[in-house]
């Protein structure tokens, strides 16, 4: 039971995406079709609440945010994971209203033969493009928090400024392989083995990275899936992992998931496979 409501406070907030997509669909849907006909608007004598355009809107918009999320997916793990730019972002795009319209096509056709109407050229073609022309705007909003998260680095041409002392080192992102704190000091751990002290605390220097790429394993890390060399499960729902590589020093470092972080660690490590 304390499982389950601890599942239930985790997912069912505002930030989960599929809570706030919907809700803002069902705002949607019923701010338009209040407004779209006349017998709909609240002021009207005749007035009925539109529950078919209503469920119609949230059906439509359901199938057009599944497309989406699904080839979100698909982008954030082949191409946003290296590189988010106007191109990759217009791909992804163009791509998901590609989707869309072929399930236009699939499901106006169907209609269009359980009700045995006849097809309507002009009705198709101002159907398709007032739902391309939604899906555009719908889509960016939907996605915008997630490709910020994304693009979130606080950096210099894609390095990491670290000053230590009077010395100011830019470190690439590519070269991080974890970043890990001992004795209250903070170094960074290079794909060579080497590694850099650094005047930052896990906090400070967290809020400077992405966190598609990085995860805060505990209070003591911050891995790349880079770093990864080994994952093993251990006693007590924990996660035993061995990380690469070895440092100059002959220092190896293999830390432990806790149980209740295991879950959002696998499914951020599952997504760099």
């Amino acid at each position: 039971m304390y499982s389950i409501i601890t599942f239930l406070k985790k997912n069912l907030t505002f930030s989960n995406f599929w809570i706030r997509n919907e809700i803002s669909l069902f705002i949607i849907a019923l701010v338009a079709n209040h407004l779209t006909e006349e017998e709909n608007f609240p002021l009207n004598d005749d007035y009925r609440f539109p529950w078919y355009g209503i469920f119609a809107s949230m059906m439509v918009g359901s199938v057009i945010l599944i497309i989406s999320y699904f080839n979100f997916k698909h982008f954030k793990g082949k191409y946003f994971s290296t590189k988010i730019n106007t191109q990759t972002l217009l791909r992804f795009l163009f791509s998901t209203l590609g989707y869309i319209v072929l399930a236009y096509v699939l499901l106006y056709f169907i209609l269009i033969g359980a009700v045995d109407a006849d097809y309507n050229l002009y009705g198709f073609l101002t159907g398709i493009s007032l739902t391309l022309l939604v899906s555009s705007i719908g889509i960016s909003a939907a996605f915008a928090k997630d490709i910020y998260e994304l693009h979130k680095m606080e950096s210099i041409s894609g390095k990491l400024k670290v000053q230590q002392g009077g010395k100011i080192t830019l470190v690439n992102y590519s070269e991080i392989s974890f970043i890990y704190s001992e004795n209250k000091i903070v170094y960074i751990a290079k794909i060579d083995g080497a590694s850099i002290i650094t005047d930052f605390t896990l906090n400070d220097i967290e809020s400077k990275l992405s966190e598609q790429s990085f995860f805060r394993a505990n209070r003591q890390i911050i891995l790349h899936a880079r770093s990864i060399e080994q994952v093993q499960s251990i006693e007590n729902g924990k996660l035993s992992v061995l990380l690469k590589p070895t440092l100059a020093d002959n220092k190896a470092f293999q830390i432990t998931i806790s149980r209740y972080k295991k879950q959002t660690f696998m499914n951020w490590f599952q997504g760099k496979l």
